[in-house]
């Protein structure tokens, strides 16, 4: 099998975040007046994404990028392409939220994968700890960045409307 087959387990994986993120930038495209003070919004993301850095951290001394895609019969992908990818999502992450608060709606994007990317660990790694018989690679910090995730993604559901009014009910 060809070197990049060792990434269709991560995209597959990934596809569903990828898609909910969509879908939601979608059905609540407008930012609550406050969103540029929010520091709750601040800390709950900027706690989610420095804990992705611990999981990222684990992931890479335990080898998931040979680990996840060996599981499912593929070949291991390179250390360099999951080091690039991790620390460019981290960058879009942190830009993200920069730009959130300055209003720019678009940014919820990726702040919206970085939450149910976050929610996916909390199910994925320990399944496939159960399904290997012992430790996986993430399974340690995967808790912590999935309650981070569901946290993530109800801040962003308060930060965010549906439209026009349901922005402006929230000003008086």
């Amino acid at each position: 099998m060809p070197q990049s087959s060792s990434l269709i387990p991560t995209m597959t994986a990934l596809a569903a975040p990828g898609a909910a993120a969509v879908i939601l930038t979608a059905l609540r495209p407008r930012l609550r007046p406050d969103v540029s003070g929010s520091r709750r919004l601040l800390l709950v993301v900027g706690l989610t994404i420095s804990a992705q850095v611990l999981h990222f951290v684990e992931e890479l001394l335990t080898q998931l990028y040979v680990e996840f895609p060996t599981t499912f019969g593929f070949p291991a992908a390179q250390q360099s392409v999951f080091v690039w990818a991790n620390i460019t999502a981290l960058v879009v992450w942190v830009a993200a939220l920069i730009a959130v608060r300055q209003g720019v709606v678009i940014a919820l994007l990726p702040l919206w994968f970085l939450g149910f990317a976050e929610l996916l660990n909390l199910f994925l790694h320990p399944y496939l700890a159960l399904k290997t018989g012992g430790y996986y690679s993430g399974v340690v910090t995967s808790p912590l960045v999935g309650v981070l995730g569901i946290m993530t993604i109800r801040e962003l559901a308060r930060v965010t409307a549906k439209d026009r009014e349901e922005s402006r009910s929230d000003e008086s």
